[in-house]
């Protein structure tokens, strides 16, 4: 049973894969940036952190399609037990409001399906 639930979210790896190759979401993350204004540090920067945080789990799935998620860093397996919010704290200001951002919140929900797809198909 166990390896029918396996090859089923490898099946829907799969299919989501194509979903993340969706051009990032920049206006949203202007927008919100000028909403948040002054809870943000000059320090903060959101697109480069999103990008990092999202292409660990663009990475973390090609590992798993082409047979290798056994040669995936520890690091990298460790991020995926996270949520953005929960590895950039910094922006937990903006986790409740993320929904007012469409753009924004259908690749961050497809990243999430992503991640959690992964870390079930890990177990």
């Amino acid at each position: 049973m166990l390896n029918i639930d396996k090859n089923n979210i490898y099946q829907d790896l799969e299919a989501i894969k194509q979903s993340l190759y969706n051009p990032f979401p920049y206006r949203d993350t202007d927008k919100i940036q000028n909403d948040f204004i002054s809870e943000f540090s000059k320090a903060d920067t959101l697109t480069a952190d999103l990008n990092t945080y999202w292409m660990n789990i663009a990475g973390s799935l090609s590992y798993v399609l082409k047979g290798r998620a056994n040669r995936m860093p520890q690091e990298q397996k460790d991020w995926l037990h996270l949520s953005f919010f929960e590895v950039f704290q910094q922006y937990s200001f903006f986790e409740e409001s993320i929904s007012n951002y469409p753009e924004f919140y259908r690749e961050y929900i497809n990243y999430e399906k992503t991640r959690k797809l992964l870390l079930t198909y890990q177990l």
